[in-house]
This record gives structure tokens, C-alpha cells and sequence, in this order.
């Protein structure tokens, strides 16, 4: 069915599985899971949970189920454009249930499935059954096509995220704080030969051996930066957050890391990125959050993700003040450019936000 990225990357397969179209260079992320999921019986039974029930004749169902947290995020977004849209339906959201806390509508129905996001894409067993017999509450059912590419200006992160972002009117006026976005699985090298290493980790499965190595590396880098940045701020705060503590951090950075994600920690990292002026790290679904909230960022962007810039960015400022409050940079920058770069958005806001007063 042609919804959410199935709609971009569409796939054509045989239920044995032994005929099959799809692009082979862009989608064989989406479609190779489909196909194991018609080879192999499900590997999960998981709990499935009503929330919010509603009652009405007509249901439009959002299907966010994924194994990505981003595309859960982004598929979300369609509830509360849906919302507006259509008020008078019996709206109701198919997600992971460590993901219900985005729903905070109460006329929202939410069917959460108990499971950890990486066990979703392995196939659940009686879903069909579950999904169906909801159906039945029903005397018209309507699946969302759940566009993965929305206009954000017409969202309300506050409200989504139940957290204020930072308010550029507060930019001079707030102290200065920086939050680097951490990851253990993809890295801020600054190295072509560890570049090549970590994609041969990846594909002949050592990535378990050498993420040692790489995250000492990103360690080293963000040290790197804390004192270059901190010669021209010496009072600026950086943090640090999320998965994974392996890396040991500078004594400047204040480190929120963690190994297992939950609502309270959620809920403290939010209000780290909206105090924070800027959020630095590399491209990907964990910079969804904090790009909504922050006041601008910083992004290592690595060269086979150029055709998806952009698409793990929350928030867009209005006008020319955008490119000034966001900004792009290669994989192999080093820390004296982010550097450059962190100066230039602090050194000059007043400059620039003062010419451009009208578009803010």
C-alpha cells in the first residue's frame, strides 16, 4: 500500500518471496525487511495496549510503526495536522509504546505495541488479528497515507514535545550553552582512514570490536572543541546526551550520556536543547528533538547522506535567519571549523538578527 516511505521507495515482491522489484542502491533498506517478514513466520508476540479509547463511526488510523525512531517521530507529526483536518473523525495512532508520550491529545486513541523499537522491523505476531478486531468498533475505516515529508511551520513542537523551544528573543540574554548529540553506533571521525574502517566494521560486522576506537575518537574531537570554543566563550556550559557513555569526556563537558532511554530522561534532555543556544552532532534521527528545541545547529553531515539533508531537522525559523541558525558541515570537518562556525552564529546573531528584524 503506497503509505508513509513505501510511497518513495515502493516494493513489489511475491508472498514466497522469490520475485521481487524494488531500487537496489535506495531502497533496499526498506524493502529487504519486507520480504524476511513474507520468508519468516514472526519472531515477537508483543503486548498491545488501548489507550485513550474514542467513540464515533469513522476512523482514520495513522500506522507510525517502525524500527527508526525518526520515521516514528516524522509519521507522528501527521496526527496533529490530521487532528485539525479533520476534527469530527475518530482519530487513532498505531505506534511503539515508548513513543505514546508524543501523543498528548486525550480525543487522540493511541494502540501501543510493547516492544523495543529494533524488534519491530522482525515481524509481530497477531497484529493483523488485533488491528482487525478494532475495526470492527467501527462502520468506516480510513488508513493515512502518513506523508514523511510535512510542513513543519505548521506544527507546534511545544505542544508535541511538551517543552518551550528556545526563543530567540532570549538569545542575548540567556548564558551561553552548547549541546553536542552523541551516538555509538555513528561517529564524528574527522579521519578517512578511520572513515573506511568504520564502514568495513559495518558491513563484515566488527562494529562491536571497534566502537571503542571510534568513540575515543569522537571524545577527542569534542575535547578539541571545548577548548577552542572556550578561548573565545569561557563561560559557555556544554552537555552532552545521548545513548551510549563508552568515550571518556573532557572534565569541561557535562555529560548526561546514557545507556537505556526512558521518559524522565527524555523529558531531561528536552530541557537541555531548549536552553541551548546550539546543537552540534551527526546527522541523524537523534537530532529530530533537539533541532525542534534548540535555538540552532550544527551538523556533521557524512557524504553518502546528502540526499537526505535536512530531513532529521525539527525546526525551521523563518526567513533568511534560517541559514544563519542552521548550519551544514562535511564529515571531515575538524573541530577548528565547528568551531568557526559556533563563534559565528554567537559573534554575529546581534548583527544579523538586527538587519533581518523583520523576518524573525
Amino acid at each position: 500500500m503506497p503509505i508513509a516511505h513505501a510511497a518513495l521507495f515502493p516494493v513489489v515482491v511475491s508472498h514466497e518471496g522469490k520475485y521481487n522489484r524494488y531500487d537496489r542502491a535506495k531502497g533496499s533498506w526498506m524493502a529487504l525487511p519486507l520480504i524476511k517478514s513474507l520468508q519468516e513466520k514472526p519472531e515477537r508476540e508483543p503486548e498491545i495496549n488501548l489507550l485513550q479509547v474514542q467513540k464515533g463511526r469513522e476512523l482514520l488510523l495513522v500506522n507510525c510503526l517502525d524500527s527508526c525512531f525518526g520515521h516514528v517521530f516524522t509519521k507522528i507529526w501527521n496526527v496533529y495536522l490530521l487532528k485539525k483536518k479533520f476534527p469530527t473523525k475518530t482519530l487513532a495512532v498505531l505506534l511503539p509504546a515508548r513513543c505514546s508520550w508524543l501523543i498528548n491529545d486525550e480525543k487522540v486513541e493511541i494502540w501501543a505495541v510493547d516492544l523495543p523499537l529494533q524488534e519491530i522491523d522482525k515481524g509481530l505476531k497477531h497484529l493483523d488479528f488485533w488491528v482487525k478486531a478494532q475495526f470492527k468498533r467501527f462502520d468506516r475505516v480510513t488508513l493515512s497515507e502518513v506523508p514523511v515529508h510535512v510542513d513543519q511551520e505548521q506544527l507546534d513542537f511545544g505542544k508535541i514535545l511538551q517543552a518551550k523551544p528556545f526563543d530567540l528573543v532570549d538569545f542575548g540574554r540567556l548564558p551561553v550553552q552548547l549541546t553536542f548529540i552523541w551516538r555509538n553506533d555513528r561517529f564524528w571521525l574527522n579521519s578517512r582512514l578511520l572513515d573506511l574502517l568504520h564502514k568495513a566494521s559495518i558491513k563484515f560486522g566488527g562494529l562491536s570490536l571497534l566502537r571503542g576506537l571510534f568513540c575515543y575518537q569522537q571524545a577527542r574531537l569534542m575535547g578539541r572543541l571545548f577548548q577552542k570554543i572556550s578561548k573565545v566563550l569561557p563561560d559557555a556550559n556544554f552537555f552532552v546526551t545521548g545513548l551510549g557513555k563508552q568515550g571518556r569526556l573532557g572534565s569541561g563537558w557535562q555529560d548526561r550520556r546514557v545507556e537505556q532511554i526512558d521518559l524522565p530522561v527524555e523529558r531531561e534532555w528536552n530541557e537541555i536543547y531548549r536552553q541551548s543556544h546550539l546543537v552540534i552532532g551527526v546527522h541523524g534521527s537523534h537530532m529530530l528533538i533537539p533541532t525542534a528545541l534548540s535555538a540552532g545547529f550544527i551538523e556533521i553531515l557524512p557524504r553518502h547522506k546528502l540526499p537526505h539533508i535536512t530531513e532529521d531537522i525539527g525546526r525551521h525559523h523563518k526567513g533568511r535567519i534560517a541559514h544563519f541558525m542552521g548550519r551544514f558541515v562535511d564529515e571531515f570537518s575538524g573541530p577548528g571549523l565547528v568551531a568557526r562556525h559556533v563563534e559565528s552564529v554567537l559573534g554575529e546573531f546581534g548583527r544579523v538578527s538586527e538587519a533581518l528584524y523583520m523576518e524573525i
